[in-house]
Order: C-alpha cells, then sequence, then structure tokens
C-alpha cells in the first residue's frame, strides 16, 4: 500500500485465526491471496498458528510461506515469536532458555526473510542480549507491548530507558493498541450475557473496573452479593487480564513513539455510523495515530482484528474497515 504521512499499512495473519482453523481448504496461500486482495503487501506472519513444527519449522513449511509470498506479492514484513513460559509445568526457564527460544524465532523470521521479529514472554534485563542476536542474524526485534500493560507501566519506562542508555539499533518496541481500549465492545458483553451474566451486574463490574478492588475481590462481590455465575466470572477474568480497560495512556504514549519499530492496530469490531462512516467505538483511534505521526512514526501500521473471539466469521469485512478507518485518518492528518 501506499504511503500516508510516511505510514503504511500491513496486515497480521492473526486477523484470520478463526477462517484458518475452521476451514481445512484454507491455507497460508489461501490467507497471502485474501491480504493481496486488498492493496496489501506486508503481513505479519505469527509462527505458532501457522507452522505445525514451530518453533522449528520444517523446510517444506517455509518453502509453502515463500512461495505464497511470491506468488501473491505479499511480503513478510514481521514474524511474531513466542517464549513459551509454561511449556513445562513446574519449571522456571532459565535466561538461557528464553535466549535460545528467541534465537530459533530470529532463525525463522530469516528464512522468511522478514526484517522483523516481534517478541514476547521476557523483560528489559534480557533486551541488551535479545539485540545481540538481532544484530547478529540482521533482524530487528519488536518487543510488544500489550494490554493490561500500557505505556505508562514502569517496565515499558524501563525497557525504555535500556533501549536509550545501550544504544540498542536492532531493539524496539511495537505498541499493541489493545492497550487503548476505554470500555468492552458491545459484542464482548454479549458474549458474556450469552454464558449467562446479567446485563445490570456487567455494567456494575465496567464501572468498578478500577475502584480499587482485585479481580479476585471484585469476584468474590460479584458472586456473594449479586448472584454472579460463570458469565460474570469470565469476564472479570478477561477485563483484568488480555481484555483490560481503562481510560488511554496516551500522554505516556507520546514518550514511547521514538522506540516504537511498528505498530500493531488491534481491534475487535468496527461499526457503521448513521452514516455508513467507520468508527471504533471503544478505541481511539484518531487520537493515537495523531501521536503517532506528530512524534515522527515512519513505518508500518499493522491491521490485526481479534474478533475471531466472537465467532462471525467476518474477518474480510472488518479488515476492510479497519484499512479504511486508518487511511481516512492518516489522510487527514
Amino acid at each position: 500500500m501506499a504511503l500516508i504521512n510516511g505510514i503504511e499499512q500491513g496486515v497480521s495473519c492473526y486477523s484470520y485465526t478463526e477462517q484458518f482453523i475452521k476451514n481445512d481448504d484454507w491455507t497460508i496461500d489461501t490467507v497471502f491471496e485474501h491480504v493481496a486482495a486488498k492493496g496489501v503487501t506486508k503481513v505479519e506472519l505469527v509462527g505458532a498458528q501457522t507452522f505445525q513444527h514451530y518453533p522449528t519449522p520444517r523446510p517444506e513449511e517455509i518453502d509453502a510461506v515463500l512461495a505464497a509470498s511470491d506468488k501473491h506479492g505479499v511480503e513478510v514484513f514481521s514474524y511474531g515469536g513466542y517464549v513459551d513460559l509454561g511449556r513445562i509445568t513446574g519449571y522456571a526457564m532459565s535466561r538461557e532458555d528464553i535466549l535460545s527460544d528467541i534465537r530459533l524465532d530470529i532463525m525463522t523470521a530469516r528464512r522468511l526473510g522478514a526484517r522483523y521479529l516481534r517478541a514476547t514472554g521476557f523483560g528489559p534485563d534480557l533486551a541488551e542480549a535479545v539485540n545481540a542476536i538481532g544484530e547478529e542474524h540482521g533482524v530487528q526485534i519488536g518487543f510488544e507491548i500489550h494490554a493490561p500493560h500500557t505505556p505508562a507501566d514502569p517496565v515499558v519506562a524501563e525497557f525504555m530507558r535500556v533501549i536509550k542508555d545501550k544504544d540498542l539499533r536492532n531493539f524496539g518496541l511495537v505498541p499493541d493498541f489493545g492497550m487503548f481500549i476505554e470500555r468492552p465492545t458491545e459484542i464482548a458483553i454479549n458474549r458474556y450475557v450469552g454464558l449467562g451474566a446479567k446485563r445490570e451486574t456487567l455494567d456494575w463490574i465496567i464501572d468498578n473496573r478500577h475502584n480499587g478492588m482485585t479481580e479476585e475481590e471484585m469476584w468474590e462481590h460479584v458472586r456473594t452479593t449479586m448472584n454472579g455465575g460463570e458469565g460474570e466470572k469470565v469476564a472479570i477474568s478477561e477485563w483484568f487480564g488480555f481484555l483490560s480497560f481503562a481510560p488511554a495512556e496516551l500522554d505516556s504514549f507520546a514518550a514511547m513513539v521514538p522506540y516504537v519499530t511498528y505498530v500493531h492496530g488491534k481491534f475487535y469490531h468496527l461499526e457503521l455510523d448513521e452514516a455508513g462512516r467507520v468508527y471504533e467505538p471503544t478505541i481511539p483511534y484518531e487520537k493515537a495515530l495523531s501521536i503517532l505521526a506528530e512524534g515522527g512514526f515512519q513505518g508500518v501500521f499493522i491491521t490485526e482484528y481479534e474478533g475471531h473471539a466472537f465467532y462471525l466469521d467476518d474477518a474480510d469485512e472488518q479488515i476492510d474497515r479497519h484499512l479504511a478507518l486508518g487511511r481516512s485518518i492518516l489522510e487527514n492528518l
């Protein structure tokens, strides 16, 4: 896609999770075909989702990706790695274990021709060592900052300090816009209702999510005083975890921009207003993208649809909406 104010749009293959898993006739070639049809030429490939033999894909698995890339004119811009800290029950991975996993992911990124590895599963204390492996193999490392973390978290500040103080040239940050969710999507709320939750109880949980209760305290209160059941329990668990929401930390995000390698444009469901215009009801996209552009970010903004959690089989429609939304915002900055 063409650059807009120095920013290019791409798509994460993770956006097609439901189709890729559910349909036996979907392969990575199918995913690339759908992406290319949108005029997008850069993708992020998620290793654990794509390869049966992750983290060490077989040669034929790599060849299939490269063939699809060549056929459809789609570049594997970034490779999504994963440090499985819970792989062995009761065993705490050592520094060497973690670096070994990261090295495997970096080597796969090289085999795919990816310029970036998206990394998770370690702290700032390993950033310098990971940077060294990236330098050795010619791959840039982007550590993902994902909900429930925010740009204001001390660990993010420490990553930035290490990058600056150690002058790390092959290490940066990948902000995931899911950390800017200010309230749950209506579709998510309806899912919990489908699990038996009462709407009024869910509204109470949303209103009191940041009143100082821990996850355990909130569940105990809802269970004992509001007759909460499985639906409310799942909602509380997810809203304290990967679907966490809070007022967006946009001021802190501005300080993070100089350390950003590329961006995950996470979203769960985009709506249309009465005039048919696309809008994001839970994430302040216009403000966040404005901060990126004003901070001098020049790079790739990856569309990442995570609505497969709601089984709506609408990935193409939602990705199209997100690309249109991003394009509209960027063109008007």
